[in-house]
């Protein structure tokens, strides 16, 4: 596996894998595509940045981060989306790593992660605590009635 920098034809398979996980609203989906076409235009004024795990030419997984705004030394992690046939062989820790590691090489100190409490979210707030991150808050109804915020952050 290799993770890189992603790549503009990247974007039909990114939107495939968001798909197939059967995890992220359709509208979460518009949106991953949204901030992949502002990483494309410019990074650094979009404000996000996107990583791919490969295998051979199948992406298998990406995560998207970013600066977070106002702030001297942290970064938001978006999201971190693992191809169903590819779960449970290393991609989500792969790319978790590479974010840390793009995040240090930024000179960011904490990784932010805001995630759903949805049922459909347990595998992801389970691998956030195993990779060693903070449930830091709860915050009822955020998403939805029912849907609460959690933010989650690891200091590097």
């Amino acid at each position: 596996m290799i993770i890189e920098s992603s790549k503009i034809g990247d974007l039909p398979q990114i939107i495939t894998v968001s798909r197939k996980t059967g995890v992220f609203s359709e509208e979460e989906v518009d949106t991953v595509d949204e901030l992949f076409r502002g990483y494309l235009k410019s990074p650094v004024e979009s404000g996000y940045n996107f990583l791919t795990a490969r295998e051979g030419d199948k992406v298998v997984g990406y995560a998207c981060w970013g600066p977070t705004a106002l702030s001297k030394g942290a970064v938001d992690l978006y999201w971190i989306c693992t191809a169903s046939e590819a779960q449970g062989k290393g991609v989500a820790n792969g790319l978790f790593e590479a974010v840390k590691e793009a995040a240090r090489q930024a000179g960011r100190w904490i990784i932010v992660i805001w995630t759903s409490s949805r049922d459909e979210y347990q595998p992801a707030r389970s691998f956030y605590l195993r990779m060693g991150c903070t449930q830091a808050a709860q915050l009822p109804d955020f998403y939805d009635r029912g849907d609460d915020l959690c933010v989650f952050y690891l200091k590097l």
